[in-house]
């Protein structure tokens, strides 16, 4: 039942909402560790095969792809410091796996961490959200055109924006240093192996950023408004959740950025009485259980 927002019900409140997030905010993500190392190292290991004529190029594509494809997660996860958990000890497993799980999308982890929580201080707020171009979209196509320009014209925009945050400013220095590097090498790349850094890095790149745009920040966002409850949704279609990265749970996270992605079916279904309560948009279609095939759209 949904209610209205100044009068719900005090089982619904806001407190007891961040007590049963917490309880699903404890375990570490191994899983997205994995994820993050597994791929840039499958991708690194693709250049040796192909170069040696182990694998076919096209081979390495397709291998290449799903890496890129996989690769913004993890790294998501480290900006939120879901691996170290406010242990100061481990702050470093969330650096490493930030910077190394970017490789294969060649994006620089500072620039990317810095950007993200302005997304999150500013959910669809056409000035100041990092990721507005692409919910402004109005389908899939417009996503795709967008990302294919690479992101500098938009981050600096927002960067003059933001600058005046010192915090957001070093980080956004520090990655458009790691940027350059990224771009020496692969210029450098280019020279030695033109068709392989084409199919194995360039092509893969646009197309796990395409992905990532569309599924992390498009589908979630689109055609919703500003605020805490209003800003993300819940949403089906016709892939298994694997195949999205379950972003069709992407709505907790922004409520509660400190669940990991991992635990996210259990929390949604533990928090769907306050989900509804608080009139979260889709939040009707959350099943009872989510399993493989439970977030496909019906036909």
């Amino acid at each position: 039942m949904r209610f209205d927002s100044s009068d719900i019900p005090e089982e619904f409140s806001f407190e007891k909402e961040k007590e049963i997030a917490r309880s699903f905010a404890q375990r570490f993500q191994w899983e997205m560790m994995a994820i993050g190392i597994g791929q840039a190292l499958v991708w690194l290991l693709t250049w040796y095969l192909v170069i040696n004529s182990h694998i076919s190029i096209l081979t390495g594509f397709f291998v290449a792809t799903i890496c890129a494809c996989l690769a913004y997660l993890p790294s998501h996860e480290a900006q939120h410091g879901n691996f170290s958990r406010g242990n100061k000890k481990m702050k470093w497993l969330d650096v490493f796996i930030g910077h190394f799980s970017l490789i294969t999308l060649m994006y620089p982890y500072p620039i990317m961490q810095a950007t993200h929580m302005k997304h999150h201080a500013n959910t669809n707020n056409p000035d100041k959200d990092v990721d507005y171009g692409i919910v402004s979209c109005k389908n899939p196509f417009e996503v795709f055109l967008y990302t294919a320009q690479g992101p500098g014209q938009a981050y600096q925009s927002y960067y003059d924006i933001h600058k005046d945050d010192q915090n957001f400013a070093d980080k956004f220095s520090r990655g458009v240093v790691i940027s350059w590097i990224q771009r020496s090498i692969q210029l450098i790349l280019v020279v030695i192996f033109p068709l392989e850094t084409l199919l194995l890095w360039f092509l893969p790149r646009k197309i796990g950023t395409f992905y990532t745009a569309l599924y992390f920040s498009w589908y979630p966002h689109q055609g919703l408004g500003i605020g805490r409850y209003k800003d993300s949704k819940f949403w089906v279609n016709f892939l298994p959740r694997y195949l999205t990265h379950s972003m069709q749970l992407h709505f907790v996270h922004h409520l509660h950025p400190n669940i990991g992605h991992w635990s996210e079916p259990e929390a949604i279904i533990a928090l769907k009485p306050f989900l509804l309560a608080r009139g979260v948009p889709g939040a009707e279609q959350i099943p009872d259980k989510i399993n493989y095939r439970s977030l496909i759209k019906k036909a």
